[in-house]
């Protein structure tokens, strides 16, 4: 299970809880955001992104388009308004990096990251079609 914000991604069950509610998310968008946590704030591309959350299949960049628009509004905004799922332009997309400070901290607006189950393995690729 990893922890961010008041989130936490049930990989295993494939459940995504906000305060321990689970929210209605599928099992695409839920393989994205699972590769975007692994990146600990770093920018995931978009091909490693499809790879993820469609493995060995052809699909248009619009499908993952439509899957992080689902994310973003079932997880609403953080605490600062701002989104939980930042777009890197002609990239790809990432999550913030937490500050320190604000680390565990929900209110600051910031996912703070902690990995629950070091057996997830840590899978992200930076390179991406643009």
């Amino acid at each position: 299970m990893i922890a961010f914000g008041p989130f936490a991604l049930d990989e295993s069950r494939g459940l995504l809880l906000r305060d321990g509610a689970p929210l209605p998310v599928g099992q695409r968008a839920l393989a994205l955001l699972g590769i975007l946590l692994r990146a600990e704030g770093g920018t995931v591309g978009k091909s490693a992104l499809m790879d993820a959350a469609w493995p060995g299949i052809a699909v248009e960049e619009a499908n993952l388009t439509v899957q992080i628009a689902a994310l973003r509004k079932a997880m609403g905004t953080a605490g600062d308004g701002s989104d939980w799922i930042l777009t890197v332009p002609r990239v790809g997309y990432r999550l913030p990096q937490p500050r320190p400070e604000a680390a565990g901290n929900a209110a600051a607006g910031l996912p703070a990251i902690r990995a629950l189950n070091s057996a997830i393995p840590a899978r992200s690729r930076s390179s991406g079609n643009g």
